[in-house]
């Protein structure tokens, strides 16, 4: 294989939940009163931290204050998807062949780390990341490359040797910032959205490109 590390995001890549966010979203933004629609969505909220997100919201509020608000918006978001989540089409048998291949792999996201367990454990994904890197372990939010420099450094790799698929513009920019190859997955974005950004898009795991990685 081409690659030595491969650096899974989250939200629009392991799941393809997105409308489960904006849908927990709409619904935080009706009770609190702040203007929120898809666009503003897609273009503004795709790969922040809640921390960052909520301190846009509200301003400069405190770490318990933003706590409080991510629990409750991510309660809203895992009530709807719970009977709705399974991992992303082609997702699990990727991972069983690069756990063939004795890659390395990592999970780097912006998500809460509630969300990650959600996730991980309800789908039995967990025993396939070698290194999970979330919201609460970086300082910097995409497009900021700390997450996946970090992936790289816990795995052990040069970020050269490492390939991130990510569904956002700023998770793309963030990988490239941190010296990743990187793959778009079309989920939150269009593919025509993705192409100003990166060359090689996938829909999901079935994609024959992710074979030649």
């Amino acid at each position: 294989m081409k690659h030595k590390g491969f650096i899974f995001d989250m939200d629009g890549v392991v799941v393809d939940n997105h409308s489960f966010h904006f849908k927990a979203w709409m619904e935080f933004s009706k009770k609190y009163n702040f203007p929120l629609n898809s666009e503003i969505y897609r273009d503004t909220f795709n790969g922040k931290t809640n921390s960052d997100l909520f301190r846009m919201i509200f301003g400069d509020i405190s770490d318990k204050e933003c706590k409080l608000y991510g629990d409750e918006k991510e309660s809203w978001y895992q009530s709807l998807y719970q009977k709705e989540m399974k991992p992303h089409t082609g997702l699990v048998d990727y991972l069983k062949h690069l756990k063939e291949q004795k890659v390395k792999i990592a999970l780097g996201t912006s998500a809460p780390t509630m969300n990650v367990n959600f996730t991980l454990d309800n789908l039995s994904l967990r025993h396939f990341f070698d290194v999970i890197i979330d919201g609460s372990q970086v300082s910097q939010g995409k497009p900021h490359p700390q997450v996946y420099q970090l992936c790289a450094k816990e795995l052990g790799l040069d970020p050269k040797d490492c390939v991130v698929f990510e569904d956002s513009l700023a998770g793309l920019e963030s990988g490239k910032s941190a010296g990743c190859s990187i793959i778009g997955v079309a989920t939150s974005h269009t593919e025509s959205e993705l192409k100003s950004h990166v060359e090689q898009i996938i829909y999901d795991f079935t994609n024959p490109i992710v074979l030649e990685l």
